[in-house]
């Protein structure tokens, strides 16, 4: 029943909403949000926040980058080889797919670019609220790229980012404890 589920909301964001418009900007973004966005944007963010609040803005900028390599390290080299789902191309929904882009190799769940990416969304916004507004659609637009590229089906990119939630999230609570401590509050 979910993989039906699962499937039919592929088709339905893979092919249905299909126009020139997305099949121009979605393939980019894909490729965009991963490398730029936390090789280049996101450190100019953190950056901005450093220069402004120095320590604290020091601490996020670091727990930012640790969270974003725990993500993806959970999600690409530990779960998918756990649960060794095939990405759709790979699936028996082949001859329904429209892969927009290169093809991803290895398995599919749950999605890294959709953990990675509310990882960090999570946790920045814990320390700065404001910057959900443009994290979380940041990230929205990432998770939903994976699907209308082809690559990753909508269970694959709702598990990767309630692992991305759930890591960053954990990881600021930690981060305030270790913070608590060290001032002995």
């Amino acid at each position: 029943m979910l993989e039906k589920l699962d499937h039919a909301l592929f088709h339905l964001i893979n092919r249905t909403t299909a126009n020139a418009g997305f099949d121009a900007f979605f393939p980019v973004w894909t490729d965009f949000f991963k490398s730029s966005i936390f090789y280049f944007l996101l450190p100019l963010l953190l950056f901005r926040i450093f220069y402004k609040e120095r320590w604290k803005g020091l601490a996020v900028l670091l727990g930012a980058g640790v969270i974003a390599s725990l993500a993806d390290f959970l999600s690409g080299s530990f779960l998918k080889d756990v649960f060794e789902r095939a990405r759709p191309l790979n699936s028996n929904l082949l001859e329904e797919v429209i892969l927009r882009g290169p093809a991803a190799g290895g398995f599919s769940f749950p999605s890294s670019h959709a953990a990675d990416a509310f990882a960090v969304a999570a946790f920045v916004t814990s320390f700065y609220p404001r910057t959900a507004s443009l994290l979380y659609p940041l990230a929205i637009l990432m998770g939903y790229s994976r699907i209308y590229c082809g690559v990753h089906f909508p269970g694959d990119v709702i598990a990767g980012a309630l692992l991305g939630l759930l890591l960053g999230k954990a990881f600021s609570v930690l981060i305030r404890f270790i913070s608590k401590r060290a001032r002995g509050v």
